[in-house]
């Protein structure tokens, strides 16, 4: 495999990510968090087993996840809250998790990639 300055690039920002934002790996049973450590409109870090950043949502209906990379050129996007948006701070690419991931603004052309979780028993686990 040839390493790219862009992987070399998204691998830096995804070990920074974990190291600064304690991102947790799936465990090998895929279960990400006890159903009873997240509050409803909390969100989640964890990493999915392939290294790539990943971002838990819990509502009143459920729960969902998305890849946090940036689909435009594999920055790490960061959520805001108050916005209710992903933000990709490499060229200011916007995504709304609560419309698929869609693009709002910026360079990027393609939504985030979904991540399949489910609540089964007490937790929250990848399906």
């Amino acid at each position: 495999m040839k390493l790219t300055r862009r992987s070399a690039l998204r691998m830096a920002l995804i070990g920074a990510s974990t190291t600064l934002f304690g991102s947790r790996a799936v465990a090998a049973n895929n279960q990400i968090i006890k159903l009873s450590k997240i509050k409803v409109g909390a969100t989640y870090s964890f990493q999915l087993s392939n290294g790539a950043p990943a971002l838990l949502f819990r509502t009143k209906t459920g729960v969902f996840a998305y890849q946090t990379i940036c689909t435009h050129q594999g920055g790490l996007t960061q959520y805001f809250p108050t916005r209710k948006l992903l933000v990709c701070p490499v060229h200011n690419a916007s995504f709304n998790p609560f419309k698929a991931g869609a693009v709002v603004s910026g360079p990027a052309t393609n939504p985030l990639p979904s991540v399949k979780v489910a609540i089964k028993g007490d937790w929250v686990i990848l399906a």
